[in-house]
């Protein structure tokens, strides 16, 4: 036999689940309703059985959860949000105070999870003062120096090491100052140690000199030798001409007649003699 005396049962919701306070839904029964991990409940997450026999409100859902919580702030440093509402994608930047240094990510970033509320990538940085974690210079090698010698270097900052001449140098050339607690250097204090190629290079270099030398020897030689065979060429060339040009005189006539020596002019004055006065004309044909 059905009761007249109590509630209509409620439904189950997706993504969540419900518990009730009694077996039976008599007056002033509660059921609480409770989503997934990942989920946030919309509406009222309890209802009650009321006198009249009907619920307070409506069963309430369950919506997948796309933000994350507010991180918080950071001592002595600023925060710049991309999105106040902090839903998934949004991105934080965190920047120190001056004198101090960050430690941590700068930028964290929401991302969403299958299972569960969205996270931010990494955990909140904090800023510490510079002195709190600058490395301390850590000397000179002995037959060596530093390029821009400070007596601290914060996290990041590079170190140069060179040696005198006729050392060189063994370890690394630059070390980097690297974060912690407390903060170290990338690697140890290179060392100088005497160079041990002194004679093998100075042997090496009179090689080379030598061979230097042999190789302009033998192009001068290659240059040379074509000329001397083209300068003999020539020359013989020209002793064969000159001795033609000799025997082919030889044989010229030696003295030959004069191509005017059977002309003959003859002269005839034919022409009258015309004297006017104190005045003659000669009228003289060749």
């Amino acid at each position: 036999v059905s009761r007249n005396d109590t509630c209509s049962d409620l439904p189950e919701i997706p993504n969540g689940w419900k518990t009730t306070s009694h077996r039976e839904m008599v007056r002033g029964t509660m059921i609480t309703y409770q989503c997934d991990p990942g989920y946030d409940i919309l509406g009222s997450d309890t209802l009650t059985c009321q006198w009249d026999l009907t619920w307070r409100s409506d069963p309430p859902f369950c919506e997948k959860i796309m933000y994350c919580t507010d991180p918080g702030e950071v001592k002595h440093a600023s925060r710049s949000i991309s999105d106040t509402k902090l839903l998934v994608g949004s991105t934080i930047q965190f920047s120190c105070d001056p004198g101090f240094i960050l430690d941590g990510n700068a930028l964290i970033t929401c991302y969403s999870r299958e299972t569960g509320t969205p996270l931010w990538t990494s955990r909140l940085p904090h800023c510490a003062p510079e002195e709190s974690v600058a490395c301390e210079n850590p000397g000179l090698p002995e037959n060596g120096y530093q390029i821009l010698y400070k007596r601290l270097y914060l996290p990041g900052e590079t170190l140069t090491f060179m040696c005198y001449e006729g050392f060189e140098l063994v370890g690394e050339v630059t070390i980097r100052c690297i974060i912690a607690h407390p903060s170290h250097w990338s690697g140890p204090l290179p060392l100088c140690k005497a160079a041990q190629y002194g004679f093998e290079h100075s042997l090496e270099v009179s090689e080379t000199a030598v061979e230097t030398s042999m190789e302009g020897g033998n192009m001068a030689l290659a240059i040379f030798i074509p000329i001397l065979i083209i300068s003999i060429l020539l020359g013989s060339a020209y002793i064969y001409v000159t001795r033609c040009r000799y025997h082919s005189n030889l044989r010229l006539p030696l003295m030959s007649s004069h191509p005017y020596s059977q002309i003959t002019v003859e002269t005839a004055f034919d022409n009258p003699i015309y004297e006017t006065g104190d005045t003659r004309e000669y009228e003289v044909s060749i």
